[in-house]
């Protein structure tokens, strides 16, 4: 091998040449007629080989190192370790049923420290894992790959082994003299001329990105085409309500090399104008208004949803938005200055952190919404309460129990008048009041009231074995209660993406995902959300005091716990879900002793990766 590589480093003038060649600038009387190779002495070829083969070696000599991580008996079972390395950089050793796993130590998401996340030994044949603390993005400590959660990259793992009762790991050169930890792909196929196969993918979200990069993980080596009408590469939404004036390319999700490199068709610009199940054929328009046809093996719907508009007088003046793309975040940032009056018409999670980010901008905020407090079908009145409390602290106005009779102005709005007869002056008003699945184009299957696809577990839809949904765009039976549901979470859309592509591979994967949505407000406030809860429930049960923002609620019904919220207790709701995933949550009469609390449900969960004793 060392030969071969010497080979092809030589240069030309000693390799092999066809009878009566000769190196340039040479004359014939040089080279004998009758040689068919070189003749310079086999000494000069043997040496480069070497060469080549020792400059091999000493490179990968360089390349890792051994580092001691202490000893082995003082790492406890169950638990995650940071250990600071020489060079300044660290490493995170978990210790599970005896095994040790050696990882980088934050998020591939955001960068934020998995030392305060959750490390699991896996439950129910699965793999070991790690979840980071804000967003349940978890991986696996075997290979770093990303196993749910919203990261497109996973984590580095290193070797690691006990010599003498000390943890050694091998880590690469530039780590163990501080520098930074690399992400990691999984290994991807690229598309082959010999497999025809069309697998289209409507949308251009997370469901849609998620699902090409796990065919090609997978090993689909045919025509991945991915329609979306966006005029941008697959960005991350859910960070357009927190910064407002975020520029598309700090949004991307992958460059376009990405895509490029791995035979990923992204049509940008594209209006899917019917879609023949019966047929498979798509049919849209691209950026140059022209119709095209796409005929495809099967299909992914991920299309996402429209928001929702206020069908009110005055609802065309200028300087009314509703917030889906970068475009709208940049008009509505444009017009946030200090001091100018701003409306927010809705109390969802994103209305919230459009009021907040406002707010934060020095802007005069007010929020409309038919609810009495914030988020009250979710979270209940009483949790709902502590985040009106913290508006009013904050400088925002909460108009509960009110709707819009018509916004004033002549070109541009200036007010909103509201059902008793008040009006709020308003420079610029949002409206965030949800979105409506983007399925009018689809053709011949069933679809649930609010216009949703419905799917098997399978996230198949019904009677039509090639095609699938995810996202806003699909309604699934939920795995414990088998009731159907439509969730608008950024990580699901993201896992159903995934698991939709498992299965239009045919890996017969039921989507068992256990819901997680976070959100942040005024910089000080971390919502988590875990599980999923109708909304009328038997109780809610709070542990903490909501007055301070730091607590947990749990929402039950008979005496099963359905949903947690967390505000200010991370890493409770990656914990949870964790247990709710295991089938190990606490029932609701354990609650009701007051013996759970935030400690007991780690303890519970350490002591499920515990070795179980003979």
């Amino acid at each position: 091998m060392a030969w071969c590589r010497a080979r092809r480093l030589m240069p030309t003038f000693f390799r092999r040449r066809p009878l009566g060649a000769r190196p340039s600038g040479t004359s014939l009387a040089t080279v004998p007629s009758s040689s068919r190779y070189d003749l310079r002495p086999l000494a000069v070829m043997a040496t480069v080989a070497a060469t080549v083969e020792q400059h091999r070696r000493s490179h990968l000599c360089a390349s890792t190192q051994q580092v001691g991580l202490g000893k082995a008996a003082e790492f406890e079972e169950g638990t995650m370790t940071e250990v600071k390395l020489e060079g300044g950089s660290a490493v995170l050793v978990h210790r599970h049923q005896g095994e040790f796993f050696v990882t980088s130590p934050s998020c591939a998401h955001y960068g934020a420290p998995l030392k305060k996340g959750v490390s699991s030994a896996g439950g129910r044949g699965g793999a070991p894992t790690v979840t980071c603390p804000l967003h349940d993005a978890t991986f696996d400590l075997r290979t770093g790959q990303v196993v749910r959660g919203p990261a497109v990259d996973g984590i580095a793992v290193y070797r690691s082994q006990v010599k003498d009762g000390q943890l050694v790991a091998e880590v690469p050169s530039e780590i163990a003299s501080g520098g930074k930890h690399k992400k990691v792909l999984k290994a991807m196929a690229k598309r082959k001329g010999s497999d025809g196969r069309v697998f289209a993918l409507l949308g251009g979200g997370p469901a849609s990105l998620a699902a090409a990069e796990t065919l090609r993980q997978e090993g689909f080596t045919g025509r991945i085409v991915m329609l979306t009408r966006e005029p941008h590469l697959p960005y991350d939404r859910v960070q357009l309500s927190k910064a407002l004036d975020k520029t598309v390319e700090k949004l991307l999700l992958r460059p376009e090399s990405f895509y490029q490199d791995y035979d990923i068709e992204v049509v940008r610009g594209a209006n899917v104008t019917k879609l023949d199940a019966k047929e498979q054929n798509i049919f849209y328009t691209g950026a140059d208004d022209k119709q095209e046809k796409l005929h495809y093996d099967k299909v992914l719907v991920a299309t996402g949803g429209s928001p929702r508009k206020l069908f009110v007088p005055g609802s065309d003046l200028q300087n009314i938005f509703t917030l889906r793309t970068p475009e709208d975040a940049a008009q509505i940032a444009k017009l946030a200055k200090s001091g100018q009056k701003m409306i927010v018409v809705g109390g969802s999670f994103i209305g919230m952190e459009v009021a907040s980010s406002l707010a934060k901008k020095g802007c005069d905020v007010a929020v409309i919404a038919m609810e009495t407090v914030p988020f009250e079908r979710v979270l209940g009145k009483k949790v709902g309460a502590s985040f009106a409390r913290k508006l009013q602290k904050e400088g925002v106005e909460w108009f509960g129990t009110s709707q819009v009779r018509l916004f004033r102005g002549n070109e541009a709005v200036n007010g909103v008048e509201l059902e008793d007869g008040e009006v709020l002056p308003a420079d610029c008003v949002v409206v965030g009041a949800g979105v409506l699945p983007n399925t009018r184009f689809v053709e011949g299957l069933s679809l649930d009231k609010n216009g949703a696809i419905i799917v098997n577990p399978l996230l198949q839809a019904e009677n039509c074995e090639n095609l699938f949904a995810a996202g806003d765009v699909c309604a699934y039976p939920a795995v414990r209660t088998g009731q159907r549901v439509r969730i608008e979470h950024w990580d699901v859309a993201m896992q159903q993406g995934r698991t939709a592509a498992a299965n239009m591979l045919g890996k017969f994967q039921p989507f068992t995902t256990t819901p997680f949505f976070w959100s942040g407000l005024f910089g000080n406030v971390n919502l988590r959300f875990v599980g999923h809860a109708p909304e009328a429930l038997d109780r809610v049960i709070i542990e903490g005091d909501v007055s301070t923002m730091e607590f947990v609620s749990y929402y039950t019904e008979d005496d099963e716990v359905r949903a947690v919220a967390t505000v200010n207790r991370d890493p409770v709701a990656v914990v949870v879900a964790e247990l709710m995933r295991r089938g190990q949550m606490p029932s609701v009469s354990e609650l009701m002793l007051g013996t759970v609390n935030a400690e007991v449900l780690s303890r519970r969960l350490r002591d499920l990766s515990k070795p179980k004793k003979a």
